[in-house]
C-alpha cells in the first residue's frame, strides 16, 4: 500500500526491500533496492539491500560493487562489516580478513565498532567459533532480532546446526 501511496519514495522501495530480505526473498529484494536506486542513485539505504539481496542471489561480484560503493559513501562499521561478508561469500578471505583487522583495530583506538559488523563477515566466513563470540556479544550489546535477520538472518540460518548458535538464537530471540 505504502509503494502505491508514494511509488517515488527510495525510502519506502528500501523498507519493501527489507521486508523481502527477512523473508528471504531475495529477488524481490533486489529489485525494491535497485528501483530506490534509480530514484536516488547514491541513497545509502538501498546500497547494503541491494548487496545483501545480490549476495544471496550469489551474484558476488555485482553485490561487491555495491557494498563497496556504499562504503566509499560511508565507513560506519556496519558498512564495512556487510562489505566483508560480501567479500567472504565470494570466496575474497584475505580481502573480508583484512576488514575483520580494520574493525578490531578502530575497535582498540576507542571507536564503537557494534559485534553485529563483525557477526556479518563470521557468518559469511562461516566461522563458527567466531560467530558464537560474536553473537553472544550482540546479545550482550541488547541487538534486536531484527537486525540479525534483516542483514544475515538467511545465512545465519544454515549455521543453526552447532548446539549452541541454535540455543542463543532460541533462548535470545525464540527463532
Amino acid at each position: 500500500l505504502a509503494l502505491q501511496l508514494d511509488p517515488l519514495s527510495p525510502f519506502i522501495h528500501c523498507m519493501a526491500s527489507a521486508t523481502h530480505t527477512v523473508l528471504g526473498r531475495f529477488d524481490e529484494a533486489e529489485r525494491e533496492a535497485r528501483q530506490a536506486l534509480e530514484i536516488h542513485p547514491d541513497y545509502l539505504l538501498a546500497l547494503w539491500p541491494r548487496g545483501l539481496a545480490l549476495s544471496g542471489l550469489e551474484r558476488h561480484e555485482e553485490a561487491i560493487a555495491m557494498l563497496e560503493r556504499g562504503v566509499t559513501l560511508s565507513r560506519a562499521p556496519y558498512y564495512v562489516g556487510h562489505l566483508g561478508m560480501g567479500y567472504a561469500r565470494a570466496g575474497r578471505l584475505d580481502d573480508a580478513n583484512r576488514l575483520l583487522s580494520e574493525l578490531a583495530d578502530r575497535a582498540s583506538r576507542g571507536e564503537y565498532v557494534p559485534a553485529l559488523a563483525s557477526l556479518f563477515i563470521y557468518v559469511g566466513l562461516g566461522d563458527i567459533p567466531a560467530v558464537r563470540r560474536s553473537l553472544a556479544k550482540a546479545i550482550e550489546e541488547s541487538l534486536p532480532a531484527l537486525a540479525i535477520k534483516l542483514t544475515c538472518g538467511q545465512l545465519l540460518q544454515a549455521l543453526r546446526s552447532d548446539p549452541e548458535i541454535n540455543r542463543m538464537l532460541f533462548e535470545q530471540y525464540g527463532w
